[in-house]
């Protein structure tokens, strides 16, 4: 059934006119005519009785009427949410985070993202380290938020990067600091966050090097910075993780600018290189407007 052939019944049946409806459809009346006769045979049925002069609807034509204005809805309905989804204006995008800094970082983001583009549907999920490697690629995801992953088939950006400060528990006399040095730590338990292997690999080298060693503590191997500030809540050590605001309670937790560790954290964006959703596209599109992937927002310690 053709919609065209639908929309010239509708307006006939509202017109009551073939010539009217030739003119608002801007097809001659033989046209028209053409379309209706159509739709009758294909039906079965006598949809208008006419004349010359007079249009009116038969029984059947006073039900199909009813049940035309409904195709006609849902028509423009699916092509207006089709265009979209093909612009990237309509669908949904499914995003992964790892960690509290992926999500603290980019929740802005999401937030200006969603007020431009009302009819995405965004879905959020956290995924450990191996899940969102795997997620990704069997397409669960459309974009995640991680540390380094390895794969030939991924897309990779770096997104963001910011300095560690000392992570400490409130009532710790290293949080009323205004900076931390080495010899400060002398005894304090390091909790290293396992997943940020640079940082691992620097307090390590830094303590073969040099004869003030840091305090790691191997025997908490912590894969999540809620876990690591867990410890610290407990007052289980001390830990170099990015400054957090939305997520932490600082009635419990503190950050202290510290001159130890230099390795920064990194925020990096993966996605399959043959995702086609162009959902995706636009949502990539403002990261990199927001951050200008990534220099301007970062500085160097010093």
């Amino acid at each position: 059934m053709d919609i065209k052939m639908v929309n010239s019944f509708v307006q006939v049946a509202r017109l009551k006119s073939f010539s009217k409806a030739a003119q608002i459809l801007y097809v001659t009346q033989t046209g028209v005519s053409h379309h209706i006769g159509v739709l009758e045979e294909e039906l079965g049925v006598k949809l208008l009785y006419r004349d010359k002069k007079t249009v009116q609807l038969t029984a059947a034509g006073e039900f199909f009427l009813k049940e035309s204005y409904c195709l006609l809805s849902q028509y423009e309905n699916a092509v207006e949410k089709t265009r979209g989804i093909a612009q990237g204006d309509d669908g949904m995008l499914k995003i992964g985070f790892f960690s509290m800094f992926d999500r603290e970082m980019l929740s802005h983001v999401l937030t200006d993202y969603h007020q431009k583009s009302p009819k995405i549907k965004i879905s959020l999920s956290q995924c450990s380290y191996r899940d969102m490697s795997w997620n990704l690629l069997n397409k669960v995801l459309d974009i995640g938020f991680s540390l380094n992953l390895v794969s030939d088939e991924l897309e990779e950006m770096k997104v963001y990067q910011a300095y560690p400060k000392l992570c400490v528990n409130r009532n710790h006399p290293l949080a009323q600091k205004e900076i931390v040095h080495l010899e400060d730590l002398k005894g304090e338990s390091i909790i290293l966050f396992d997943k940020n292997k640079g940082q691992k690999e620097s307090c390590e080298a830094y303590n073969q090097k040099n004869r003030l060693r840091l305090k790691l503590d191997h025997s908490l191997l912590v894969e999540s910075m809620e876990d690591a500030m867990m410890l610290v809540n407990n007052n289980s050590g001390v830990s170099f993780l990015p400054e957090l605001y939305s997520f932490v309670n600082p009635e419990k937790i503190a950050f202290v600018d510290q001159s130890v560790v230099k390795v920064p954290f990194s925020i990096h964006a993966y996605w399959m290189k043959n995702n086609e959703n162009p959902v995706l596209g636009v949502f990539v599109n403002e990261i990199k407007k927001k951050y200008d992937v990534y220099h301007s927002d970062t500085e160097e310690m010093n």
